[in-house]
């Protein structure tokens, strides 16, 4: 084969080359394609497969269900016993007026219920400030037992009363003379005054900062109202206090605000210890939801302290 041949080869077999690549390019896509064909198929599929699963679930959980209808709602509240009152009720899909007899069981305890107009009620005193369970509710008929699972889960002090949420916003100073600082807030005490089905309304409002467990600053302010709905309000009174801190000392500022049933509602709106740097560290845990206190002062229900605080 001459020189010219070979180049003329050379030339074809490169044409070839480029074809081949050009056709193995449009066959990955391909592939690629029928891939995600079916991957999307299968994903299809597979929510298909599981909403019919549920569907079916479902449909058996209904028909092995008891109940036609169930419910619960929380009320008369007593301020003097720290109670209330759980009216609840359940409707059986089948059962003899005449001889079923229903019980409910609340924290472990079966409690009677009583047949009026096709439904079979109970009004259970609760504590205000525990957590209460409804397990189940059983139908007795001639010797035979049923039980239907329930599983309520029921805090009354959400239904009756506020949840009241505390905190400070805005900024803190450190001025130094010597090993004396000088520490100044300018700022906020805000409050989150969550109310739904309860209506409690604010009278009085308190601010104490606390230095080393002694008074720093203790006022009666007027809060003013920034936000409110028909079960929400968001609060603020300004804060404007210096006062000299070393090293170890403890700060502690809180706000008490009171409702119309006297009860005290009290948040930490900062706790801290001052380092060896003059930095402000954080107590471990912070306590985000207000403690209730009744009018003698008395605890009533203690905020969880629910996450541990980073120094800053």
């Amino acid at each position: 084969m001459n020189g010219k041949s070979q180049k003329i080869m050379n030339v074809f077999i490169c044409i070839l080359l480029v074809l081949c690549l050009f056709k193995i390019n449009i066959m990955n896509e391909e592939l690629t394609r029928l891939r995600n064909t079916v991957n999307n198929n299968y994903s299809s599929l597979n929510h298909s497969i599981n909403a019919i699963s549920n569907n079916v679930r479902n449909q058996m959980e209904e028909a092995n269900n008891l109940l036609g209808d169930s419910g619960w709602s929380t009320g008369g509240l007593n301020i003097e016993d720290k109670t209330a009152t759980l009216s609840c009720y359940v409707v059986p899909k089948v059962y003899n007026p005449k001889e079923t007899v229903a019980t409910i069981v609340c924290n472990g305890e079966a409690i009677p219920m009583k047949l009026e107009q096709g439904r079979y009620i109970a009004e259970i005193t609760l504590p205000l400030f525990e957590q209460t369970v409804i397990s189940n509710v059983q139908f007795s008929e001639k010797g035979t037992i049923r039980t239907q699972q329930l599983n309520w889960s029921i805090h009354p002090r959400y239904d009756m009363l506020p949840s009241v949420y505390m905190y400070y916003s805005g900024g803190t100073r450190h001025d130094y003379k010597g090993d004396i600082i000088t520490r100044t807030y300018t700022g906020y005490a805000e409050m989150d005054y969550n109310y739904p089905g309860s209506h409690r309304t604010i009278k009085d409002a308190e601010l104490v900062i606390l230095l080393n467990g002694e008074e720093v600053m203790r006022s009666t302010p007027v809060l003013e109202e920034i936000i409110k709905t028909e079960d929400y309000a968001s609060y603020r009174t300004e804060i404007e206090q210096s006062f000299e801190v070393k090293q170890g000392d403890t700060i502690k500022i809180y706000m008490t605000v009171t409702d119309d049933n006297g009860w005290m509602y009290r948040g930490v709106l900062e706790d801290i210890t001052i380092g060896e740097k003059g930095e402000p560290i954080p107590a471990h845990h912070q306590q985000v939801e207000a403690n209730i206190y009744d009018i003698d002062g008395n605890l009533l229900f203690e905020a969880e302290l629910i996450f541990e605080a980073e120094q800053y």
